[in-house]
């Protein structure tokens, strides 16, 4: 649409984002999405589909563009949360009948990252649900090597095979922005093995705790245990056992306050956990290490 010079203002953005300033492009999307609702572009009118004109479907995947740097843009700056509300607003053009909307280089990325970020929030039920929607939308949806990329993930991680998942996050894809995202997720496996470590055992090796979490040294496997309140003596780890747990909830169980924020503690660790029975699952894998007892 020449009156709001939408190819200039796509090409400004892309100078910027090829430019990697992430800020920058940041900055532009804020006054380039006001203009793009003024022109009812944003939230495209796709009723009588077969009467759209050729200029328009032109200055809505312009709009496709624009949306698809302001997603990338977000994974780059960890706004996991904004990339949602732009991914949300995609799914109006990737997910409709018209092709010469529908089509788009960055689309399996794009899909991809909104699962890895469903996954490292331990959205097991949405992930689920969006694989199906997906499922009926995409033919072969595991043969496209980007969307196969978090379904592998996701499946490794509910078998508890977390070395496959790790190996496969640790080695780097030839998309920058999976890797830019892949630590986000690593922390959480970690968490995940960490939260269910304290619940298999009553204590372990350091050595072993190192291995159990994918740490490089020690070092490392020492500060994250004292992050985690985890007691170390002799260079063994001692995990908070469920009667010194019950025995603060007891001290604290005539104030109110303390009891929510228990509550909503035990709530933010089921949201960590990708499937039921995850402690069997952590054993299991500490014995293939072969190296935990």
């Amino acid at each position: 649409m020449s009156s709001i010079a939408l190819p200039d203002l796509v090409k400004s953005l892309s100078v910027a984002f090829n430019n990697k300033e992430y800020e920058n492009c940041e900055k532009l999307l804020g006054p380039i999405k006001v203009e793009l609702i003024k022109h009812k572009l944003l939230i495209p009118n796709l009723q009588g589909s077969t009467n759209l004109t050729q200029d328009y479907i032109n200055d809505l995947n312009i709009t496709k563009q624009i949306l698809e740097i302001g997603a990338l843009t977000s994974i780059y700056l960890s706004k996991f949360e904004i990339y949602q509300n732009y991914f949300a607003q995609l799914r109006q053009f990737y997910f409709n009948d018209i092709q010469a909307l529908n089509n788009s280089n960055n689309k399996s990325k794009l899909i991809s990252l909104y699962l890895l970020i469903l996954l490292s929030q331990g959205d097991v039920t949405r992930f689920h649900s969006e694989l199906e929607y997906l499922d009926k939308r995409i033919k072969n949806l595991e043969d496209d090597e980007l969307l196969s990329y978090p379904i592998k993930v996701d499946r490794w991680l509910m078998e508890g095979s977390y070395q496959k998942a790790w190996d496969l996050l640790e080695a780097g894809s030839a998309v920058p922005e999976l890797d830019v995202f892949s630590k986000t997720l690593m922390d959480a496996i970690r968490e995940e093995i960490a939260v269910n470590t304290e619940l298999a055992y009553t204590s372990l090796p350091l050595i072993n705790v190192k291995t159990l979490l994918f740490f490089s040294t020690e070092k490392q496997a020492e500060h994250f245990a004292l992050e985690k309140g985890w007691t170390i003596n002799n260079s063994i780890v001692y995990f908070p056992n469920k009667e010194q747990l019950d025995g603060i909830d007891n001290e604290d169980n005539e104030e109110e306050e303390e009891e929510e924020a228990i509550t909503e503690n035990l709530t933010k660790v089921d949201n960590k956990l990708i499937q039921l029975n995850l402690i069997k699952k952590t054993m299991n894998y500490a014995i293939n290490l072969e190296t935990i007892v």
